[in-house]
């Protein structure tokens, strides 16, 4: 056994480690020790390409130390990597931004600091016995404190540590809430699953409150005492309540007289009939560690305020001491646009109840903060009601031979036909205003359409009519529309201002092309158009349409005008375009023709049967006896 050859100086062994590989795989031909050599230090060069990025980033990134980079003896610091906190995803909701003046610190929440004096920036973690440590600065107290102060206190400390460097106007520093802390809430009371949740202290009561009142989807247990006794009792609840607030489905819950208990043994009250409608924290401020929120029954022995017409949502609310007559309107979601706010009326019961007093209350005085808002009692009553003339807006349809059909806005009393068709354009040259028409819906006693089954129905409170009469009144009723009598070609063409109708809401008027044809209808061959034939009588067109059907009655054709909708026989008027030829149906009779032709002979015979019964029984009283 012999020794490899060594070469005569170290300086022929790369990286001086070449006898370690050499000591453990034994000996080698000198061309594998050369290659071995080279492949150890190709990975040797690329593991310190690799770890020299991270050393240098994590260089960059660390607080540069020193003797006063170090927290006060003692006191653990609480800064960490940027990257070492990521902010949870289920964190990042909130109802609204945070305000720094109502938002208190508390143990978990992540601060982001910047200086701008040496460019450091530093993600901060509120200890668990809410300190806030500043490397090279110092420790910081936040317990009780708002974020707002925390950054005064910070500034006035940094202020007197520090000489005031030019920052271009940032500031020194600048100190960011960048996520709130979680928290545990409990919510007890009238909710549809009491107990504790998980919120962030950036989190209102009215959230809460909404969450644990979701119902919870339960799977049924057969003999589930426990549910059974708790739905038994909520009965009881309600059945005890049920003289105070009857049977009206309503929510039993308070929304006024919410209660949240904090740990350091304050309360606050919340009234989430106030804060839906104006956002002021002070009816329902952020929620903090280890509250306790209470949902009561509501309280209707407390009495009650009314809000009553022209606002968004009229309703009767719990009354709370302090209300006052406009911040009740406000909880009404306001008044609408319509609303007389000068004419506001405030009715208060006696305290017996026998008795009420109302005045009148100019409200505009009061929302323009000229005038004390009005203090109001359990039991006060506010009505408010619509501008004079300021109703739902009135429009009419145009349509037809006008240059703008469409939809145009009408005065509901003054507007006349003349100014809608100015709106519109006036006429195309193809209009023909001899059959203009202007429709109307027909309106009852209490302003709501009348429908033409409707109108049927008035034939039986008729009781004079006849057969004929009540077959003819159903038929007319069933043909004719709401016709206003207007004649548009002696308003527009002669200039005559009598035939000028005042509109009303809902009016379509209708103007129609020049006719070319006769329109005719009923019981012939064919009903449709027939083309105008100058001097053509009843017989030409009706023939053109294939003749009488067979049930027709000739004698009773009628001719339709187009402009006046008069029905005239043919003899009484010559046929122009745009006219309709009628022919009627012979025995056109009620669907109870029958019956009352029945019902009426049976009362005839009747009637016959009793005279002669009533004259036989005078003749055998008065007759003389033997």
């Amino acid at each position: 056994c012999h020794c490899e050859e060594r070469p005569e100086s170290d300086e022929a062994i790369p990286f001086g480690s070449i006898e370690k590989f050499s000591v453990r795989i034994g000996r080698l031909p000198r061309r594998a020790e050369a290659l071995l050599a080279m492949t150890t230090g190709f990975y040797f060069l690329l593991a310190c390409f690799i770890a020299l990025p991270q050393f240098v980033f994590a260089q960059t990134t660390q607080p540069s130390a020193g003797p006063t980079s170090m927290p006060a003896s003692g006191v653990p610091s609480t800064s960490v990597e940027r990257s070492a906190i990521t902010p949870a995803m289920d964190a990042l909701i909130y109802d609204g931004a945070v305000d720094p003046k109502e938002y208190r610190m508390g143990p978990g929440d992540i601060l982001s600091y910047r200086s701008w004096t040496s460019n450091e920036g530093m993600t901060l973690l509120i200890s668990a016995d809410e300190k806030l440590v500043l490397p090279r600065i110092g420790e910081f107290s936040v317990k009780g404190k708002t974020f707002d102060s925390i950054k005064t206190e910070v500034k006035e400390f940094t202020a007197k540590l520090f000489k005031k460097p030019n920052t271009d106007g940032r500031g020194e520093f600048s100190l960011v809430l960048a996520q709130p802390r979680k928290i545990a809430v409990s919510v007890l009371g009238e909710v549809e699953t009491p107990g504790i949740y998980t919120f962030t202290a950036g989190t209102r009561a009215s959230i809460a409150v909404k969450i644990a009142d979701k119902p919870v989807q339960r799977q049924a247990i057969i003999a589930d005492e426990a549910r059974q006794k708790e739905l038994e009792k909520k009965k009881r609840e309600a059945d005890r309540l049920r003289p105070y607030l009857g049977d009206e489905s309503r929510e039993n819950k308070s929304l006024r007289y919410i209660t949240v208990n904090h740990i350091d043994g304050t309360t606050d009250r919340i009234d989430l009939v106030r804060f839906n409608t104006t956002h002021d924290p002070r009816f329902c401020p952020l929620l903090r560690e280890g509250d306790v929120i209470y949902v009561p029954f509501r309280r209707p022995l407390e009495g009650s305020v009314g809000v009553y017409g022209a606002v968004f949502a009229p309703s009767d609310f719990e009354y709370v001491e302090g209300d006052s007559l406009w911040g009740m309107i406000l909880a009404a979601h306001g008044p609408t646009n319509g609303a007389d706010l000068t004419k506001v009326e405030l009715t208060r019961m006696s305290a017996d109840g026998n008795t009420s007093e109302s005045r009148m209350i100019d409200a505009t005085v009061i929302k323009s903060k000229r005038m004390e808002d009005i203090k109001l009692e359990a039991g006060d009553r506010i009505f408010i009601r619509d501008k004079p003339d300021q109703r739902e807006m009135s429009r009419v349809v145009v349509k037809g031979e006008v240059m703008r059909p469409g939809v145009y806005p009408i005065h509901r009393v003054n507007t006349k036909l003349t100014d809608v068709i100015k709106m519109a354009g006036g006429f195309t040259s193809y209009a023909f205003l001899a059959g203009g028409t202007v429709i109307r819906k027909k309106l009852d006693i209490d302003n709501k359409d009348i429908t033409t089954e409707e109108e049927g129905k008035l034939v039986g409170r008729v009781a004079n009519l006849t057969v004929i009469d009540t077959a003819n009144f159903r038929f007319q009723t069933e043909l004719r529309e709401g016709y206003v009598s207007t004649n548009m070609a002696k308003l527009f063409e002669k200039g005559d201002a009598s035939a000028d109708i005042t509109l009303r809401d809902g009016d379509v008027i209708s103007v129609p092309p020049v006719p070319t044809t006769v329109y005719v209808w009923g019981y012939v061959g064919s009903v449709g158009y027939i083309p105008y034939k100058q001097g053509a009588d009843e017989k030409y067109y009706i023939n053109s349409a294939g003749g009488f059907a067979e049930g027709a009655v000739k004698a009773n054709t009628r001719i339709i005008k187009a402009r006046t909708r008069q029905w005239l026989k043919p003899d009484e008027t010559a046929i122009e375009p745009g006219d309709e030829v009628f022919v009627p149906q012979e025995g056109t009779y009620p669907e109870n023709y029958s019956l009352q032709k029945t019902q009426t002979i049976v009362s005839i015979i009747s009637a016959v049967v009793g005279t002669i019964s009533t004259i036989l029984t005078i003749y055998l009283v008065t007759r003389p006896t033997k």
